[in-house]
């Protein structure tokens, strides 16, 4: 039987759980030619998120790109990759387009060819030319040049890295091209949430105020342990409540992190044939992290003394850390000492500072050390 779990890539349906409030909220702005900055900590949905937004516009009648700028290492790669994309919109009409897209951006030359099973498949020729500005600007405004009544939903996930391509001058000449679009809408988003959300609220920055921010927090506690439960009484395996509300605490109700634990826990119950107890859900926690205990050692290695002791001591305890009280229970010494420890260790995407708390980005790290890791 099909483990009714999925996590470490992007869900669909029946996975896919909640999130209608959102899906409704970003369709509207959607609908309504507006561009969105979703962000998140990390592991907590947002691609899974886009994919049912996209699917939801499709149906619509938007036509729909996806560009992963971790997949675009120059100004050159993205108009190759953005040109593709766009090209694949139209495979029922691609000799139209094709013509279009050629008049319209003369640096680049599009091209069809069939695999072997005999599937279109398209690719760019890019010819440089004296003004790359100008090729660039050309590719930018295919989707509102192609088709006059088209309306298209553009996607740009881990946008901070455009930063690293020509620095400014791109996200200048980005901004400066997609402002003037009447028919598109963007969505922004990147995992590194701290660098995106610069790039929209520095007043010296070229994206600054461009879209609407949208924070995803987690979904509901208890709408959360309904779907485990529930996933697991549809494979026939059922659980308790309690167990599934357990499994939800353990993953510090991030989604992700609540798939995984669930997973391990159904497909031990499954192959040993016993009942569930906490005992055995004890037992899936031990081989999940002895599973990662190489990557979370390497972790560690890489730490400082104080960060180390900063750690151990949010795994038992995450608020009000820079109290003096909290400082004399958990030995810490300076204040200071920790703060400095704090943002690198933010910095680095290792806790996320939430309110006056700061959580572990992964639940499977703060396990680790409250297990296996002590400091004299």
């Amino acid at each position: 039987m099909e483990n009714p779990f999925q996590y470490g890539k992007v869900v669909s349906d029946p996975s896919f759980t909640d999130r209608q409030q959102e899906l409704r909220e970003m369709l509207a702005e959607i609908q309504s030619l507006h561009s969105l900055v979703l962000y998140s900590p990390r592991r907590y949905g947002k691609t899974s998120l886009l994919c049912k937004v996209a699917e939801q516009a499709r149906d619509l009648g938007y036509k729909t790109i996806f560009i992963d700028f971790f997949r675009v290492n120059s100004r050159a790669a993205f108009v190759e990759i953005y040109a593709r994309e766009i090209l694949g919109q139209y495979r029922k009409s691609w000799r139209t387009i094709l013509k279009k897209m050629a008049r319209l951006a003369s640096g680049i030359r599009p091209k069809v060819s069939l695999d072997t099973f005999g599937n279109l498949s398209f690719s760019i020729d890019i010819e440089a030319q004296g003004d790359q500005r100008l090729d660039l600007e050309a590719v930018l405004d295919l989707p509102e040049s192609l088709d006059p009544q088209q309306k298209w939903l553009i996607i740009f996930d881990e946008f901070q890295e455009l930063a690293k391509l020509n620095g400014i001058s791109f996200e200048d000449l980005l901004r400066a091209r997609l402002q003037h679009h009447q028919r598109s809408s963007y969505i922004f988003c990147g995992s590194q949430y701290h660098l995106l959300l610069k790039m929209f609220n520095l007043p010296s920055r070229p994206f600054y105020r461009f879209g609407k921010l949208m924070r995803l927090e987690k979904i509901a506690p208890a709408v959360m342990a309904d779907f485990v439960w529930e996933r697991f009484g549809a494979t026939n395996t059922p659980i308790s409540r309690e167990m599934a509300q357990h499994i939800v605490r353990l993953a510090d109700n991030i989604p992700n992190y609540v798939q995984y634990i669930a997973s391990e826990f159904w497909q031990l119950l499954r192959l040993s044939g016993r009942q569930p107890s906490e005992d055995l859900l004890r037992e899936a926690m031990q081989k999940i992290i002895q599973s990662q205990k190489d990557y979370f050692l390497q972790i560690w290695d890489g730490l400082s003394p104080q960060q180390r002791k900063l750690l151990l001591a949010l795994s038992e305890e995450n608020s009000n850390i820079f109290s003096e009280e909290y400082h004399k229970r958990h030995r810490l010494g300076a204040i200071s000492s920790s703060q400095t420890a704090a943002r690198k260790l933010v910095a680095d995407q290792l806790i996320v500072k939430e309110g006056f708390a700061y959580l572990f980005a992964d639940p499977l790290f703060r396990q680790y050390l409250k297990t296996q890791m002590t400091i004299s």
